[in-house]
């Protein structure tokens, strides 16, 4: 019967991993792709735009983009990411410098190169290509969309310029060249340097001259598959605006949304349905990013339909990545390059697009204001707690009333044990402000205390494992469903930051383990649950976790693996020795094999998947910049995470309890047998998840709640109450 009933349910687990998101669509006769830049703007400005505007109503499919790029954000950055269809290091503007071929520039490239010049290209091409090698850590290849449009003899053409004068000076500012140029830095055709007219009632006495552009556009539709339009006035704009006043800025804004507003006129009259056209915002305004709205509208109108835009790389309506962009426009005339880090959009219908991206956005930005605020609050008190607790017990003698202040106490460390809980569930009130949030976290906190108060108010063990295994069922139900909570949660990822979409994040990748480990071990603990069903549980929480289509955290499996694997063997009082740790080293590998092949085979294109294609398409360097890129991303958080405090503050508590009280850690291993070696299953999954997590110190961090809370609240009763209260 046993076996039955875990066969049933790992086929039911793998059942739903399976099930793919399929969508259809009708075959498109190959059309013309044209790409418009109007960059530091959001959804409301284009929407002040009279014909995008009027368009939107019937048609267009809208996402806001990550603009992330690789060791920092900037304009250069993103537009190389979408050219490069992955994250690119483009450290000194002054370098893309984009021009019109002349018979110097023509040689002098020529001989920095080796190659001929095309019609428009860069001189300082090598000195771009070098950052992007030497400070790169994603091994990107700049100018990969051009280079696989050129190699299947596809036209490219580039328009336009973000040129500004400073002290007399021109600045050339060609950023779209980042997105049209092939590898080595060339376009096809177009004009760049010949497009701005002398205006000095505009932002540094020029503007693009809109009547040449749209003959330029004609000529260069007429001749070329893909047409690259950069109207720089809005860069212009917004980089101008601290020289000028409300009204100035008012005045020259309503003159380029209507001379923009003419030039999209004409676009949409050339064009025909088979034709696309993007609309796309790089980069945000100063303004913008200091709002921390740093996500940018990108709209693809192509023939009818009106919607959401959607790809694997986040696996949300809506929300995409700068690299995806790329690689959608290659897919335009089926093609695509394996190099590619971006995914294809899908195309999600939706009549109120608008309006549901917008409310999105206003609790993303709600949630990236006040995370880091709640998630240090959160910290600190738990720190804080322990030291406290800790030092009350060294000084307990000397302490007047101790049994209340330890009773207060331990109500204290207990309620840190709620607020991964409570972050998590706490989405289900969908509140969008900052004030609304942190409303629901205080309701759902309250509600989740005063149950377990009234279900264990007696029994410390059964409550701290009540929220526990709470945690552990909303997690895995989450994940099966679509980890809306996750998505949401303010102790989890963030699609502003873009280190993370979909799936399991580092801070619940930590509270999975742990909290899974300690609630199974207080169940054994008072015989509620056989052993064997503590095995199923583990595996149907592993595949969550694991499998690309739901957890897909790489991490988070094998460090799972090995914890709950030691976990159940420690249970069954399986002697450990070298065999036996190897084959815990060994479980982790097979598991991450597996699903990886599943991942390919499936075509779910997870991280996992991306980093295995990586490796087949570039070698063991992909290895080496993936690891050299967690260690990194360790190193930094060790020095600035709030995080990095829980960590220390638990060393230095379990090293005062190995020594004093004597024996003490002896007595608890005496007393809690299965929850002993809970703690230390958790504790192995601490470490291996610090040595196999770009963010390991979070995952440990929050890992070692769930070890530290029990031991204190456990040792406050042996040694406070001397009773048989738990």
């Amino acid at each position: 019967m046993r076996k039955k009933l875990i066969s049933f349910l790992l086929l039911m687990m793998i059942c739903i991993g399976l099930v793919p998101n399929y969508s259809f669509a009708a075959d498109k006769k190959e059309g013309k792709v044209i790409y418009i830049s109007i960059n530091r703007t959001n959804l409301d400005n284009l929407q002040e735009i009279p014909v995008l505007n009027e368009k939107l109503k019937t048609s267009g499919y809208i996402g806001l983009m990550n603009v992330k790029g690789d060791q920092g954000n900037s304009d250069e950055r993103s537009y190389a990411s979408i050219g490069a269809a992955c994250r690119s290091n483009i450290a000194n503007e002054n370098v893309i410098s984009f021009s019109n071929l002349n018979d110097k520039n023509g040689q002098i490239f020529k001989s920095v190169t080796g190659v001929e010049p095309k019609e428009i290209s860069n001189i300082n091409i090598n000195k771009i290509i070098n950052v992007n090698t030497d400070k790169g850590t994603f091994g990107s290849t700049l100018g990969l969309i051009g280079q696989t449009l050129s190699d299947n003899n596809k036209t490219v053409a580039l328009l336009g310029n973000s040129d500004i004068v400073e002290d007399n000076q021109l600045v050339k500012i060609r950023n779209a060249g980042l997105i049209a140029m092939d590898n080595m830095g060339r376009v096809d055709r177009g004009n760049v340097d010949d497009i701005n007219v002398e205006d000095l009632t505009m932002p540094y006495g020029i503007r693009t001259d809109y009547s040449k552009l749209v003959k330029e556009t004609k000529k260069n539709y007429s001749s070329s598959d893909v047409v690259f339009v950069e109207l720089g006035d809005t860069y212009r704009l917004d980089k101008y605006k601290s020289n000028l006043n409300t009204i100035t800025y008012n005045k020259m804004k309503n003159r380029i949304y209507s001379n923009i507003n003419t030039y999209l006129e004409e676009v949409f009259n050339m064009t025909n349905e088979n034709d696309t056209i993007y609309i796309v915002s790089e980069y945000p305004s100063k303004l913008d990013y200091n709002n921390r709205k740093r996500l940018c509208p990108v709209i693809k109108f192509s023939k009818e339909g009106k919607g959401l835009l959607r790809s694997a790389t986040t696996r949300r309506d809506g929300i995409i990545g700068n690299l995806d962009v790329g690689v959608d426009i290659l897919s335009e005339f089926n093609l695509s390059n394996e190099l590619a880090l971006g995914r294809v959009f899908t195309l999600v219908d939706r009549d109120d697009n608008i309006s549901f991206i917008s409310d999105e956005y206003e609790k993303m930005v709600s949630i990236n204001n006040i995370r880091s605020t709640v998630v240090n609050t959160f910290v600190g008190i738990v720190s804080t707690s322990w030291v406290i607790a800790m030092l009350a017990l060294l000084i307990k003698d000397k302490l007047p009333h101790k049994e209340k202040v330890f009773i207060v106490l331990k109500e204290l460390i207990k309620l840190a044990i709620i607020m991964p809980l409570t972050f998590l569930v706490a989405p289900i009130f969908n509140f969008k402000t900052q004030v609304g949030l942190t409303t629901g976290v205080v309701i759902t906190t309250a509600i989740l205390y005063i149950s377990g108060r009234l279900l264990f108010k007696n029994n410390d063990l059964k409550q701290m494992a009540y929220y526990s295994i709470l945690t552990v069922a909303i997690t895995v139900i989450d994940i099966v469903l679509g980890t809306y909570l996750m998505k949401n949660s303010i102790m989890s990822y963030d699609a502003i930051v873009g280190a993370r979409y979909y799936g399991v994040g580092n801070e619940y990748q930590g509270v999975i383990i742990a909290s899974a480990i300690f609630g199974l071990s207080v169940l054994l603990n008072y015989k509620k649950i056989p052993k064997w069903l503590t095995v199923i549980v583990a595996i149907i929480t592993l595949i969550t976790t694991a499998f690309p289509s739901m957890g897909a955290n790489v991490g988070a499996s094998i460090s799972e693996c090995i914890a709950y694997l030691l976990f159940i063997m420690l249970i069954f009082d399986v002697k450990l020795d070298f065999k036996k740790i190897v084959l815990l080293g060994l479980s982790a590998v097979v598991l991450v094999s597996v699903f990886a092949g599943l991942d390919l085979m499936l075509g779910l294109e997870s991280h996992l998947g991306g980093f295995v294609k990586q490796i087949l398409q570039t070698g063991p360097q992909a290895i080496f910049n993936t690891f050299g890129r967690k260690i990194s991303m360790n190193l930094k958080l060790a020095k600035s995470s709030v995080w990095v405090n829980i960590l220390l503050v638990g060393i230095a508590v379990i090293g005062i309890f190995i020594f004093r009280p004597s024996k003490h850690m002896k007595h608890i291993s005496n007393k809690y047998p299965m929850i002993f070696k809970g703690f230390i299953a958790s504790m192995v999954g601490c470490l291996i998840t610090l040595l196999v997590n770009d963010s390991g110190i979070v995952a440990a961090a929050t890992a070692s709640i769930y070890i530290l809370i029990p031991i204190l609240v456990i040792s406050i009763n042996m040694i406070i109450f001397k009773s048989e209260r738990e």
